[in-house]
């Protein structure tokens, strides 16, 4: 009895050398990446869609179409560099940023909310660069 409890207390021990932590972080295949381009688009134009709140793509808008599609995809092969490069630089960072949490509605780790609001804040420095009105000054929302 107490050698088939050491041998699983050994089991459990192991558990965790077993597990190639570099297999748990993968680096994104090219349909995550451009799930993550086209999610990341959607968020950005959302508000473009009625005619109402159109910002953007407003008469008002000092830039035009070409300019607005070109800065976007600049935006987005920032964002999918830096994604890319992450995925790289995740192995190399301490286990306490790597260890996911339980925040109830699924598991983050640190170094995923770091990236997320790096993202956040590129996604509103988009925004506010996009929009430039007739007279050189940044729109505000009415």
């Amino acid at each position: 009895m107490l050698i088939e409890l050491q041998a699983a207390l050994t089991c459990l021990a192991s558990i965790p050398h077993a597990m190639n932590h570099d297999e748990m972080l993968h680096s994104p295949s090219w349909s995550e990446y451009f799930i993550v381009g086209l999610v990341y688009s959607v968020i950005l134009f959302f508000y473009e869609v009625s005619e109402d709140n159109l910002i953007i793509f407003s008469k008002r808008n000092k830039r035009s179409l070409t300019q607005i599609l070109t800065i976007h995809a600049a935006f987005i092969t920032l964002l999918l560099c830096a994604l890319r490069t992450c995925s790289y630089m995740i192995r190399y960072l301490p286990f306490w940023m790597t260890h996911e949490f339980d925040l109830g509605e699924g598991y983050m780790s640190i170094a995923e909310i770091i990236f997320l609001i790096g993202a956040l804040a590129l996604f509103a420095y988009e925004h506010q660069w996009l929009i430039i009105t007739e007279d050189g000054s940044e729109s505000v929302q009415e």
